[in-house]
């Protein structure tokens, strides 16, 4: 007599079930493991010189597993200007001029402090702000329209802790200026005179974003207006005419025109291919 043994349909759907759960764990498994070698092959390696705040570094590059930060021997920055010219009524347009010494020390981060007093009206104002600067430039910093009911203010400028990164075999970018010219306008145009030119990016790469900074000079070199200016996406080898516009008359006879073009090379967003997508400039 043959008996016969029912496996219940339950058990029979669990066995199956733990098939399928182990199998799935193995292909993920497989799945988790190529990830992680592609992953372990295309990684960036941290290291010393990579312009990455990373490693518990006490600053970019140094500190921590890299030298010490005091042995990178960098010059502060020289303040070689502060001026305000007025604008209209309550406005100032403010100047200053900085030069960074180092040759191979540069920063995207320069934090700066604006102070204007007016003594006998006992008025201060204060704001602050951020800039970059490139190994051993000169640059422009220009606040414009800045609106301060006193009369002839006296002005303090200081600079914040720079957090220097050292750039290898460094080129800056070759932003020229061409055909600069300055002229009144005509009652039916907009403002009263306007400064225009032709930039030119020498550079092997585009840049997103470039600020250009106007000066207006007498005879004896002395300030007359300010203005600034924003381009937009200028690629490598193109070339692109600006226009800047004063609506107020200027206080003098202008004589000259000083025109500064410069991009922030350490903001890795600012870059472009040459189809005009985002591109890398160097390595530093």
């Amino acid at each position: 007599m043959y008996r016969v043994f029912v496996i219940p349909y339950w058990k029979f759907m669990s066995n199956r079930l733990v098939k399928q759960i182990i199998i799935a764990f193995i292909f993920f498994s497989i799945l988790a493991g190529i990830g992680f070698l592609i992953y372990y092959f295309n990684r960036t390696i941290p290291s010393c010189d990579d312009g990455i705040l990373n490693q518990s570094e006490e600053r970019i590059d140094c500190g921590g597993p890299c030298a010490p930060c005091q042995s990178i021997n960098t010059e502060d920055l020289e303040v070689l200007l502060v001026k305000a010219v007025s604008a209209q009524d309550s406005f100032y347009d403010l100047i200053v001029q900085i030069r960074n010494p180092n040759k191979n020390y540069g920063s995207g981060r320069v934090p700066y402090r604006f102070r204007l007093n007016d003594v006998e009206k006992d008025l201060t104002l204060e704001f602050s702000g951020l800039t970059f600067i490139l190994p051993n430039q000169s640059k422009y910093l220009i606040e414009t329209k800045v609106e301060f009911s006193g009369q002839a203010p006296k002005i303090e400028f200081s600079l914040g802790e720079v957090e220097w990164q050292k750039l290898e075999d460094y080129q800056p970018p070759q932003l020229i200026v061409q055909q600069k010219e300055y002229r009144l306008l005509d009652g039916d145009q907009l403002g009263s005179s306007q400064a225009r030119g032709v930039l030119v990016n020498k550079s092997n790469f585009g840049f997103e974003k470039i600020n250009i900074d106007v000066l207006l000079l007498d005879s004896f070199q002395n300030i007359l207006a300010v203005n600034t200016t924003e381009m937009k996406t200028l690629l490598a080898g193109q070339e692109r005419d600006f226009f800047i516009n004063w609506t107020g008359e200027i206080p003098g006879e202008v004589a000259s025109v000083e025109i500064e073009a410069e991009t922030d090379i350490f903001d890795s967003s600012n870059y472009l291919s040459p189809g005009g997508e985002p591109g890398r400039f160097q390595e530093y």
